[in-house]
Parts: C-alpha cells; structure tokens; sequence
C-alpha cells in the first residue's frame, strides 16, 4: 500500500512552525515598540546568549556549565525518589496491610508544595554539600556545588508522582492475568517477577516522566537556596537582579527545551519495557 502520508508531510510541518513562527514575531514587534532591552530584549539578542553555550555569561560560568550543573543535582535527586518510591510503591500496590499503614502517611504529606519545604531544607540542611556528609570540606570536584538541602526538595518533588503512579500500575493489573499465572502453578515470587511487574511497568514509567519532569521544575526554587554559585536556576535569578533579560529569557528557554529532552528521554527508554501493551490493545 503507499504510503499516503508522504504529501502531507510538508504541510504538517508548516502548520507545526506557524505558532512559533507567529510567536517570534510578535515578540520582535512589541521589544522593537517598547524599545526596552532590560525589559524586553530581541529574540537575536536571546539567540546570540543560546549560540554560545560555552561562553562565560556574568561570571557564573558558561549556558552549558550551569545546565550541567543543575542536571546533575536533579538527576541526583530523581535517583534517590526512584529507590525509595518504586519499592515502596510496588510493596503498597501488593500488600493492603502496607498500604494501610503508609498510605495515610503519603496523603498527609503529598499535597505539600515542594517548594514549602525551602524555609526547612534552609533551616536544617544550611549549605552543606554532599561531599561534607563524608567529613570533607572541599573535594575539588562537581559534588561541591550539590548541596543536600537541595537534593531533599529535588528528592520530595519526584517522590510522590512515581509513588502514586507505581502503585496504581500494580493495583490496575488485571485479575485474569494473575488467575491464568494462578492455574499454571506460579510461585508467589514468579507471578510477581513474570506478571505484576511487567503488567505495572507502563504506569512506573509514566511516574518516572511526571517525577523527572517535576525536579526538573524545581530546580528553580532548589538553586535560590544559601550557598548556591551555579545552576541554570540560579543563573536566571541572578540575572533577573542584574536586568539582564537576554541571559533569563535563554535560561528559561533552556530550561524548557532540557525538560522536553529528558520526557523525551524517559519515553525511549521505556519502549523495550511496555512496547507489549501496544501489541495487546
């Protein structure tokens, strides 16, 4: 059969562009009507700050240093959310006496902003880094810059979307499918490796996207904490107190456009694990 999509393709493309084609215009008019680049700047004057990513940019460092920084911090906070939360999830998803236990405890805590808990991670954690946990002052290396306090708000803001999303995964399973492994002769331990976790892997991937995409979100507020010098979040609250609207818009840009990455990232790696489901529907 041909491929009918084939003469499509452009105009898709087309109407995919229009929006941010528009976007950008309208921008360039109203910077070029109010003539203000500390309130304002031209989008060539955002683009140049994004074309150069290693450039020094007001003595922070360069766009790719302060993501890369900031990346780090959240990937450090997301790993520490996926080894409590996904056991954790997967024990309340299969055992009612564990999820009357911690259940209360998850809905007391999880409607609380991450954000809330700044003043605490402020007033307890201070500015110690990660490498102080282990009695060093100063490591000479990246762990330097990751302080603990942030890592805890990074932690708690991926913890509960991959909690609630692999325990609904394991209490969605279908019954049939543990009654077929029932009747065959499973062990407890197979029907759980060759059923129910498979079965609740499409929802702990999706807990995974909505826990990545949620610290990366974050990191904003993670970087306004005592003894940050680096981060794309810090980086555009510090350009905000210097009127340096050119350095914040790239920040959020980049901010985006690292977001979309990492969903995009989470989506490939999940494909070999729940490409099943597809076949199934």
């Amino acid at each position: 059969m041909a491929d009918r999509s084939g003469p499509h393709r452009p105009g898709r493309i087309a109407l995919g562009l229009a929006l941010p084609l528009a976007f950008l215009v309208i921008w360039q008019v109203v910077s070029v009507r109010l003539g203000n680049p500390w309130l304002l700047p031209r989008p060539l004057a955002v683009a140049n700050r994004l074309l150069h990513p290693l450039a020094n940019v007001l003595d922070t460092g360069s766009l790719l240093y302060n993501i890369a920084v900031s990346g780090l911090r959240v990937l450090m906070g997301f790993a520490l959310a996926v080894l409590v939360a996904v056991p954790l999830g997967l024990a309340m998803g299969r055992i009612a006496s564990v999820r009357r236990l911690v259940g209360p405890f998850v809905e007391l805590f999880r409607p609380l902003c991450p954000i809330a808990w700044i003043p605490f991670a402020m007033a307890v954690f201070k500015t110690y880094s990660v490498v102080n946990l282990f009695g060093i002052r100063y490591s000479n290396t990246v762990f330097d810059v990751v302080q603990v306090g942030m890592l805890f708000i990074l932690f708690y803001g991926a913890f509960f979307p991959i909690l609630l999303n692999t325990i609904d995964g394991v209490l969605g399973v279908p019954d049939a499918y543990v009654e077929a492994a029932q009747v065959l002769g499973a062990s407890r331990g197979q029907l759980f490796r060759k059923v129910v976790l498979p079965a609740a892997l499409p929802a702990v991937f999706t807990g995974l996207r909505v826990g990545l995409g949620t610290a990366w979100m974050v990191i904003v507020a993670a970087e306004m904490l005592p003894g940050s010098s680096a981060g794309i979040g810090y980086l555009i609250i510090y350009a905000y107190q210097l009127a340096e609207m050119d350095v914040l818009i790239a920040g959020m840009i980049l901010i985006g456009a690292v977001g979309a990455l990492l969903s995009f990232g989470i989506s490939i790696l999940s494909r070999p694990f729940v490409g099943w489901r597809a076949r199934v529907r």
